[in-house]
């Protein structure tokens, strides 16, 4: 019994320490490495702006809550880094089109195809589904299954949904971190991609895995603060129209 009790504390221990390192550690490394030579870490800067554009959207959006005494700042600083994403993801789209459009013309037109059109192709397109998913949660269009969902009023749809973030959460956290171990021990050996004869470095391309997960974290958040101001009688206005925000 006091085995069993140790390797269960054991385990927790083990998790935290997992949590720690992943997501509190590991990413101040880049504000060392950062300093120390500003002119040649392109990728830090990116990965580095990026973790400091979350951090002051979450301190903003708190703030703005704790000042008004209303969530709906937190609310809204969340859902536009979403969208912002969102948008960038879509303009990537863009630049993949042309890339192809590129390599088309090149291959069967002046019989010179190029080395990176297959791995820009996947590396882009992954890039624009990891920044999408957030946005398309934030405006309800992820698959569910809606054959009760939609015959019900809306205090029984935040109940399912509700339910359905309380579960996903704890994963999305589990998720995170896991990716950033993911992404992390590609940057540390300088990992490249070994698909094509170009070789591209692939860590740039695996931590964008990391900025899709933790917006859908942020995003998740902040769906289920509105379940909760749902079930305690508060008005929630649903998602802005795509077309007001080009």
């Amino acid at each position: 019994m006091f085995d069993l009790i140790g390797r269960f504390i054991e385990f927790v221990g083990a998790v935290a320490g997992f949590f720690a390192r992943s997501l509190f550690v590991e990413p101040g490394e880049f504000f060392v490495i950062v300093a120390e030579s500003p002119g040649s870490s392109f990728f830090e800067i990116l990965f580095l702006a990026f973790l400091l554009l979350v951090a002051a959207s979450l301190v903003l959006g708190l703030a703005g809550a704790v000042a008004r005494r209303s969530p709906f700042p937190l609310i809204h600083s969340v859902e536009r880094l979403s969208r912002l994403f969102g948008l960038i993801g879509g303009w990537i789209i863009v630049a993949l089109i042309l890339a192809m459009v590129y390599e088309v013309i090149s291959r069967y037109f002046l019989n010179a195809p190029t080395k990176w059109a297959f791995e820009m192709a996947y590396m882009l397109m992954g890039t624009s589904f990891m920044f999408g998913i957030a946005w398309c949660l934030q405006m309800r269009r992820h698959i569910r299954v809606d054959f009760v969902y939609d015959h019900v009023n809306p205090r029984h749809r935040a109940i399912i949904d509700l339910v359905g973030f309380l579960l996903l959460l704890p994963m999305l956290l589990w998720l995170c971190a896991g990716l950033w171990d993911y992404f992390h021990q590609a940057y540390r050996v300088d990992e490249e991609s070994g698909e094509s004869a170009w070789n591209p470095i692939i860590w740039p391309f695996k931590y964008t895995f990391v900025m899709g997960f933790v917006l859908l974290l942020m995003q998740s958040g902040v769906e289920t603060i509105k379940c909760v101001m749902v079930l305690c009688g508060r008005e929630v206005p649903g998602p802005a129209p795509v077309e007001g925000l080009s």
